[in-house]
């Protein structure tokens, strides 16, 4: 069993604070997390924002689609209150305010969430902003949309790339994968064993396993030599030797 699996945040401390905020970045790099993962699409005015759903209902107090509502309505949403009153007031933060504020702190994996029709537009917006701020030894993408990914390998061969696996479409990940030459595989929990992490390694692929809470599991998933873990509580996966430090 290796200690050196990487702490992935998913979508910073999800688990202790409000998901894809600044705060919960934050908060994650505080308890020792390796890397911070978030998800990024447009608005219907196309500013690129950190935020998970299609839908804004679940963690805000506004309603309807992300990609039918305007950054001003959007910037204007608690995005706190839902996880608990404390956290009332915090903002949904944009792409460039959480690069300024995570770059060059840690790695950061931007999962692409395209909405049908836009998938190079989003595409094209992240990657000028990550030029434009000069991150891309720090930044690796993924997405589950292989025409997100097989784009930004066209469009920037220089990029870091993940494939974000499910059991229905493992053989489109490995293929996709192998095509791109990506640097990373990430599997379901569910999903992953020996065998798939033996063959990832043979083919020069880390796997980073999403996502895992239960110290158990966790515990699981680092005998079966996985090389990175997405936890809402990165502390748990954290070495205990680094944490002490």
């Amino acid at each position: 069993m290796s200690d050196s699996v990487l702490s992935i945040g998913h979508r910073g401390a999800a688990g202790i604070t409000p998901e894809n905020t600044k705060l919960a970045f934050l908060k994650a790099l505080d308890l020792g997390a390796d890397a911070i993962e978030f998800d990024v699409q447009l608005t219907k005015d196309d500013v690129c924002i950190v935020f998970h759903d299609e839908s804004l209902d679940r963690t805000t107090n506004g309603e309807g689609f992300v990609a039918d509502t305007s950054w001003e309505v959007i910037s204007q949403l608690d995005a706190g209150s839902w996880f608990a009153e404390s956290f009332k007031g915090l903002e949904i933060p944009t792409l460039e305010e959480t690069l300024k504020t995570l770059g060059g702190r840690t790695t950061l994996n931007i999962e692409f969430k395209p909405d049908k029709g836009r998938e190079e537009r989003l595409v094209r917006h992240v990657m000028t902003t990550v030029a434009r701020l000069d991150l891309w030894d720090s930044v690796l993408f993924s997405s589950f949309d292989m025409q997100s990914i097989e784009l930004l390998r066209r469009l920037v061969p220089r990029a870091r790339i993940g494939v974000l696996c499910l059991r229905h479409r493992m053989a489109e990940a490995i293929a996709v994968a192998t095509e791109i030459g990506a640097e990373t595989i990430h599997p379901h929990v569910a999903m992953v064993d020996h065998e798939l992490v033996a063959d990832a390694h043979r083919r020069g692929w880390q796997v980073w396993a999403w996502t895992a809470n239960e110290p158990g599991e966790i515990e699981l998933l680092k005998a079966f030599g996985v090389d990175g873990i997405f936890s809402d509580y990165p502390d748990r996966v954290v070495n205990p030797r680094k944490r002490r430090s």
